[in-house]
């Protein structure tokens, strides 16, 4: 299931038994629906997240979205720990914008220190 992430309430995926991989596209203003939607996940074949970081301009700094982020990171530590369900981050370098791969590494500090995450370049 692949989702562009929207300012929409968070989407209920409790009845999608079956899904077993999901991919987000997201901004750094999203973590907090990415979480809100994979909490609804009560299917027992979940086997990959995957969450394609879309490079923009970083308008949404500060505390608030470093929690959103850290929720974000603690979930996915969760579902690795009980679930080996091992998250990817995809990214795009572009020319003379911040280095996307920096910032996952700051905002999911627990995955990428444990290293139960796969950071890696995407060409779109």
């Amino acid at each position: 299931m692949n989702i562009g992430v929207s300012r929409t309430p968070s989407l209920d995926l409790s009845k999608a038994i079956k899904l077993k991989d999901m991919v987000f596209s997201c901004s750094e203003s999203d973590a907090r629906w990415i979480t809100a939607t994979v909490r609804t996940v009560t299917s027992n074949n979940l086997q990959r997240i995957t969450v394609n970081l879309c490079p923009g301009p970083l308008t949404q700094t500060g505390v608030t979205v470093h929690r959103e982020w850290e929720d974000l990171d603690c979930l996915l530590v969760r579902l690795w720990n009980t679930h080996s369900i091992r998250p990817k981050v995809r990214y795009e370098m572009r020319k003379g914008e911040y280095d996307m791969r920096d910032l996952a590494l700051t905002w999911l500090p627990e995955l990428t220190g444990r290293g139960f995450v796969n950071v890696v370049e995407h060409d779109w």
